[in-house]
């Protein structure tokens, strides 16, 4: 047999001896590969094995198909009938119902994928998914069958939350005097008592199913966390694996004691009700491993099915569903604090209301200017100095007046050459430095103002910055401008948003344009101008009722009167006058939602950030108005101080200074220097 696309010429035979012929391959797989029936290729399908099947396989699979009825055929792609390549011969494949328009169900639980393949998709779709589920275990259970391989692979969910079990023959099937086994498995999704066994070729119970239900039923109701990935407090790795066999469920009331928290954004059991977590509880502890211990799928169905009832539409979200139960949105909160949008609306691109949020913003009142603080606004007069500092620094002046002047001297005397003995001129230009800086006993108290000064000018920095970083408005300005920034996205996003609503509008109108001008023929007679010939070349053109006139169809005819094209041209315009929109045929609500998928993922973090944007602005202002409070007095003490230092030290800031600059000057504009 051919792996071509279709199978040419090749015939099976079904129990009956009925050929069956092939048509297009629609699937494929390790085992087999999966084509439509020629005969019926919309409801039946065939799979055949790429391998010769061993005899036990041949006789599950008759089994199977001898067993097959219409419960089980409605949840699943259940083995009809065998086919066989010649009438009697061995069995290479099997008739199964056809299954479209479905997924893998974790592209149902995971957040990301639901929004792509189910974008319609609350909770309320999962809990009632996770129901059907627990009433498809019902039925393969019912009839004595085990599925064994329970994992996310073989389990699909149509777009109205219906489960269908695929890869049927694989389940453990029993008959009078042998078992069938299931030998293959998901080590997510097996029980404890089978982790670290590895060989599946065993006797499956209804009870190990019940722990893969159990995990799925999880998965859908928490969106896609698996009930034994949590944050473990203990040294060495935990994977999913070791953590099933060592029953540390992260949800659970015992999950402390086994070093397990659940993992960071996510949702704990109080969000469904308590008979609903106690099952959980049953499924996944020890006692669980007893036979019947876990709960079964009857268990399942009979808690979820009320509890689709008992949802509460949230206040803020009209997407968001929650157990009535609760005094608050999880959603909501789950939302915050991940920032990741977990549901898709179905008519709104925003949950806010720009303008009121906008509002909440110019109600918050600028700090304004930070009041001016500094140490020249403060008056300040030196500490006074004891007589015999004050007698010291006089003389101190008066020594440094000498020392510059012996110095000047010696500086004339040397230029003119009027002294030329170096050792007289050495001499006194040692007295000189020996007078300018020998310190005096006002020395101690001038280094302790210094040391005063400079303190006193780190600590005013200090503060200051504190002061200008805390207390100013430069934080509530650049939040300010980010929310600016922010609005603007959200009303360019809105503005896309709208404007492929616009153009989705457009097209209705003008297909009801269209649809309207078309019933108006040019060969009606109603155009008195128009003669039989023009008519025909008009046709000749495509040109054939009012909705074909349009000024560039009529310019590419090239004899036409453009009195014609006139007349043509206004009959359209008066019949489009004549036109009425019908309301009821409004936008196809899918489009809508399509473009409500394609922008709201864009708005969801713009809205996200704007709303806590506004919350921190709100908190900054206040900040500030408390800083300015709570640091001013603390910072005009600093300034203050520095003043005060600055007074301080001025004592020892002599004239001296000025006096020798102005003799040096006077010395330079002598005639001695100007020879």
């Amino acid at each position: 047999m051919t792996m071509a696309t279709t199978i040419p010429l090749s015939t099976f035979y079904d129990s009956h001896g009925k050929s069956i012929r092939l048509g297009r391959r629609v699937g494929s797989g390790g085992e087999g590969d999966v084509y439509e029936l020629s005969s019926s290729p919309t409801t039946t399908v065939a799979k055949i094995y790429k391998k010769p099947l061993e005899e036990h396989k041949q006789e599950k699979l008759r089994l199977m198909a001898q067993g097959c009825n219409d419960e089980l055929e409605a949840i699943s792609a259940w083995p009809t009938d065998v086919l066989t390549s010649r009438p009697g011969g061995p069995v290479v494949g099997f008739l199964m119902p056809r299954i479209t328009d479905a997924e893998p169900i974790h592209k149902v639980y995971g957040p990301t994928h639901r929004k792509e393949t189910f974008p319609h998709a609350d909770w309320r779709f999962l809990i009632r998914a996770a129901k059907n589920l627990a009433a498809a275990f019902c039925v393969i259970h019912k009839y004595g069958y085990v599925v064994g391989d329970v994992n996310e692979g073989n389990i699909l969910v149509n777009d109205t939350a219906c489960v269908r079990l695929i890869d049927c023959d694989s389940f453990q099937v029993p008959s009078r005097d042998q078992l069938y086994y299931c030998e293959v498995g998901v080590a997510h999704f097996t029980p404890p008592e089978l982790q670290k066994s590895g060989n599946y070729r065993l006797e499956r119970t209804q009870n190990q199913d019940n722990f893969g239900l159990a995990v799925l039923v999880f998965q859908l109701l928490f969106l896609g966390r698996h009930p034994y990935a949590g944050v473990y407090s203990g040294r060495e790795d935990m994977p999913i694996e070791k953590a099933i066999a060592e029953f540390r469920f992260p949800y659970g009331k015992n999950a402390r004691a086994r070093l397990m928290s659940p993992p960071p954004n996510s949702v704990g059991l109080g969000i469904v009700p308590g008979g609903i977590a106690e099952l959980f509880e049953r499924a996944f502890s020890e006692a669980g491993m007893r036979d019947s211990g876990r709960p079964t799928a009857e268990e399942w169905w009979d808690a979820l099915d009320p509890f689709e009832g008992r949802l509460r539409q949230c206040s803020r979200d009209r997407v968001h569903h929650h157990y009535a139960g609760l005094s608050s949105c999880p959603w909501c909160r789950l939302e915050e604090s991940s920032g990741v949008l977990i549901f898709l609306s179905t008519d709104s691109i925003t949950k806010i209301d720009l303008r009121r949020e906008w509002q909440k913003v110019e109600a918050i009142p600028a700090p304004g200017p930070l009041p001016a603080i500094s140490p020249e606004i403060y008056p300040a007069y030196p500490a006074p100095l004891t007589k015999e500092i004050r007698l010291s620094l006089e003389l101190r002046k008066f020594r440094q007046l000498a020392g510059a002047t012996i110095a000047i001297a010696c500086l004339v005397l040397a230029i003119g050459e009027l002294v030329t003995d170096p050792v007289l001129i050495l001499f006194l230009g040692l007295a000189a430095i020996a007078l300018f800086f020998f310190p005096g006993k006002e020395d101690r108290e001038r280094r302790k103002r210094w040391s005063g000064l400079e303190t006193a000018e780190y600590m005013w920095k200090l503060w200051n910055r504190k002061w200008t970083k805390e207390a100013g408005e430069g934080t509530f300005v650049t939040q300010l401008n980010r929310l600016r920034e922010l609005r603007h996205a959200y009303e360019s996003i809105d503005r896309e948003f709208q404007r492929g609503i616009l153009g989705l509008e457009k097209t209705v109108r003008d297909g009801q344009v269209s649809g309207f001008l078309e019933r108006y023929a040019i060969a009606s007679g109603s155009l008195s101008r128009i003669n039989p010939v023009q008519v025909a070349d008009l046709k000749a053109a495509g040109i054939v009722t009012a909705a074909d006139v349009t000024p560039t169809k009529l310019r590419r005819i090239p004899r036409l009167d453009p009195k014609v094209s006139g007349e043509l041209i206004a009959w359209r315009e008066r019949l489009e006058k004549a036109f009425l929109f019908d309301p009821q045929k409004s936008v196809n609500r899918a489009e809508v939602r399509a473009l409500v998928h394609k922008y709201q993922p864009q708005m969801r973090p713009v809205e996200a950030e704007l709303v806590q944007g506004i919350r921190r602005l709100a908190r900054i202002q206040q900040d500030v108005i408390k800083k300015r409070v709570t640091l001013r007095a603390a910072v005009e003490k600093r300034a203050r101080e520095l003043a005060q230092a600055k007074a301080d030290y001025r004592v020892f800031e002599s004239d001296v200074e000025e006096a020798i600059r102005k003799d040096i000057q006077k010395i330079l504009n002598s005639p001695l220097f100007s020879r």
